[in-house]
């Protein structure tokens, strides 16, 4: 398991510095430990989009009331009009407090459920795949298709379904594929399949990362293509939701700052 945000922020800085540097210190990780740390930064990043916005606490207006005495004032009275603007603040204080005390039991009831609705693999999944691929492009490079042609003798289209490298992070093996293409597209698609979009599906399940399938857009369409005698090894994954991102606000002490 990762320690936290600190050490996934730290090892980002680090790995922005090898690109620009063109060095690389994390040839030598193993390849499951770069794509954990990758899916973890992109997932944590996509969930603090989906956290409302914390509570602001109103300040106590300058109601520009003296407390100093007025010249020839008499001590009763000035006791008297310390003690109204006193009250009256105290009590604008409180209000302030009461509605802030009411965002905050909103907020923090809000940030329960989706921490709730997130801890399900289910719910997480759509953003874990998302994570995923940002991840794999990174560590791996670009997924594209190359050396596709049409089998007359099974009716099908084979390929390599190929990783371009971008990062010099890690290297990912080629893998055979069939491709599922309407016939009447089947030409054009053979000519510009090159620079067709191409994003690799996972399956993730008790904590392990499976090759499942591939999604490619052709002519603003999605389609399928499938792995050939894939030799799916699994990925264990160690996915680490920042305590900080569904942290709850808790109330200070009611006393108001002093005037």
């Amino acid at each position: 398991m990762f320690k936290g945000y600190k050490m996934i922020k730290y090892l980002l800085i680090a790995f922005s510095l090898t690109i620009f540097l063109q060095a690389n210190p994390y040839k030598e990780l193993d390849s499951t430990i770069k794509l954990n740390l990758m899916i973890n930064h992109f997932l944590n990043d996509e969930l603090k989009k989906i956290v409302p916005p914390k509570p602001i606490k109103k300040k106590l207006k300058d109601d520009g009331l003296s407390l100093d005495p007025v010249k020839y004032e008499q001590y009763y009275n000035y006791i008297q009009r310390i003690k109204a603007i006193t009250d009256s603040r105290v009590e604008a204080q409180n209000n302030i407090n009461e509605k802030f005390e009411g965002k905050v039991g909103f907020y923090n009831g809000k940030l329960k459920k989706l921490k709730r609705f997130y801890e399900k693999e289910k719910n997480i999944n759509p953003i874990l795949q998302k994570s995923i691929n940002k991840a794999f492009k990174v560590v791996y490079g670009k997924p594209k298709f190359i050396n596709i042609s049409y089998n007359k003798k099974d009716n099908i289209i084979y390929g390599i379904l190929h990783i371009e490298d971008i990062y010099n992070i890690d290297k990912f093996e080629d893998k055979k594929i069939k491709i599922d293409i309407p016939k009447k597209d089947r030409e054009y698609f053979l000519k510009i399949y090159e620079k067709v979009k191409v994003l690799i599906a996972f399956k993730y399940k008790n904590n392990n990362l499976y090759l499942k399938d591939i999604t490619y857009i052709f002519n603003n369409k999605k389609y399928k293509a499938n792995f050939v005698k894939i030799r799916n090894k699994k990925i264990k994954l160690n996915i680490k939701i920042n305590d900080d991102i569904f942290q709850l606000i808790k109330i200070e002490d009611k006393k108001w700052e002093r005037f």
